[in-house]
């Protein structure tokens, strides 16, 4: 009889173990992912944003450089390789773990290449800070969506690639670059022409805006002398409003003043793709010399380039 309960019993044992073992491995297993919109502080990308930006300032700088990044990288000229015509969409999510590496690479495109290449670009994305939530860092998932418009002809990816623009729930980012927004953001001022005038106009009318309006008097107070360079970008969104500006400038107090002039822009018409409004974003570089005899300064340069 105690044999017969031995055998019985040491089954039940082994059964039980096994559970909470595996139980202990799905714990380890289940580690907590926030979501990019949701996580308390967001993770920071080191290679793109500056240090003194506030929390939500960080969420828009780390999304702004992950776009810029793919934008830069990814080859759309594989679409016409591949002798793909129309919109391409792609999906690609990944998480950002509480180390700040980017894993689980996850793509949903019109064909295996094109979501080979966005694994391969993904891949390329440096390390990050780590979100964190409730002070701890965590792993949190972000979702890109972009599209480019390829026309299916080999030759054209000689002379011109598709660019990529970006989903944000129903809003399009598309670049201000040529032949890419198909009507760029008119400024007041610049009504009349074609695309490529309008284009021209804005551009010089904002770089003539920031240069009457930039106080260069405070490099000096800053004690920064010779050439100073200013990174800003900006949106321009559906209601022809500027947003989201950013810069990046040897001094915060150059950068707060480079955003102070952004904000003072006029409002514009938006840009329009098929027929909708949609968002666009502008860089626009500003170059100025602080003289160390006379502290003479003077922007040498404030042009737009297409992102």
């Amino acid at each position: 009889m105690k044999k017969l309960i031995l055998l019985l019993f040491i089954p039940l044992i082994s059964f039980t173990q096994k559970n909470d073992q595996s139980k202990l491995n799905l714990e380890k297993k289940k580690e907590k992912i926030v979501k990019f919109s949701e996580v308390e502080n967001a993770p920071f990308y080191i290679d793109w944003c500056t240090s003194n930006l506030t929390e939500d300032k960080i969420r828009e700088c780390t999304d702004s450089g992950i776009k810029l990044f793919t934008k830069k990288n990814f080859d759309t000229g594989l679409a016409n390789e591949l002798m793909l015509s129309g919109f391409q969409r792609i999906t690609i999510a990944f998480v950002i773990n509480n180390n700040g590496d980017v894993v689980d690479i996850r793509v949903r495109a019109p064909h295996p290449q094109l979501e080979d290449e966005a694994i391969r670009v993904i891949n390329l994305l440096p390390k990050m800070e780590p979100g964190r939530q409730n002070s701890e860092a965590v792993s949190v998932s972000y979702l890109l969506q972009i599209i480019f418009k390829s026309d299916g002809n080999l030759f054209n990816q000689y002379e011109k690639k598709p660019i990529l623009g970006f989903i944000g729930g129903d809003n399009i980012e598309v670049s201000f670059e040529t032949d890419s927004v198909e009507s760029v953001p008119i400024f007041p001022g610049c009504e009349k022409g074609n695309n490529e005038r309008k284009r021209k106009c804005m551009s010089e009318k904002i770089a003539k805006f920031v240069k009457r309006k930039f106080k260069t008097d405070l490099a000096a107070n800053c004690g920064l002398t010779g050439i100073q360079r200013i990174s800003t970008i900006f949106k321009i969104d559906t209601l022809g409003n500027i947003t989201d500006i950013r810069a990046r400038a040897p001094h915060p107090q150059i950068e707060d003043e480079a955003i102070r002039v952004i904000n003072l822009l006029p409002k514009m018409k938006p840009g329009m793709q098929l027929g909708k409004p949609v968002c666009v974003p502008y860089s626009l570089p500003i170059i100025f010399e602080v003289k160390e005899n006379k502290k003479k300064k003077e922007i040498l340069k404030a042009d737009d380039f297409g992102w």
